[in-house]
């Protein structure tokens, strides 16, 4: 049986380039993706602290539904390697573990998903994110 130690799941990379920015986000358009896990628009804005989200400054809000404030809302993590971050997405309704690329310079988001897959550990999910980053 394969377990999280061994086991490296397929991931599919989006980029997204920036679309308009405004004094409390910055929302970024679709424009490559190897499969159309994500919505078009997606948006990063600051932490505030007016949400459950804890050891992210930023947020990503993934556009899926009419309101941007019913839109689905993780919060990115830290990874320890410059302009890297992880992040738990929901796709097709399961928790799946993304590697994120934010180039603010470039005006760039590049993502890394797992689709449907998520480490159980804290252990087997820093090895994953760091495999992540070596081949993104």
């Amino acid at each position: 049986m394969k377990t999280a130690t061994t086991y490296i799941p397929d991931s599919y990379k989006l980029a997204y380039t920036i679309d308009e920015v405004k004094k409390t986000f910055a929302q970024f358009k679709l424009q490559s993706a190897e499969k159309p896990l994500l919505s078009e628009l997606i948006r990063l804005e600051k932490n505030n602290g007016y949400n459950n989200t804890t050891g992210a400054n930023l947020l990503l809000r993934i556009r899926n539904a009419t309101n941007w404030s019913k839109c689905t809302l993780t919060g990115l993590r830290p990874t320890g390697t410059p302009d890297f971050y992880y992040s738990d997405l929901p796709i097709n309704g399961v928790k799946s573990l993304c590697v994120i690329k934010y180039l603010s310079e470039a005006g760039t988001i590049e993502i890394r998903a797992c689709k449907q897959f998520y480490p159980h550990t804290p252990t087997d999910r820093t090895r994953l994110v760091k495999h992540l980053i070596q081949h993104f």
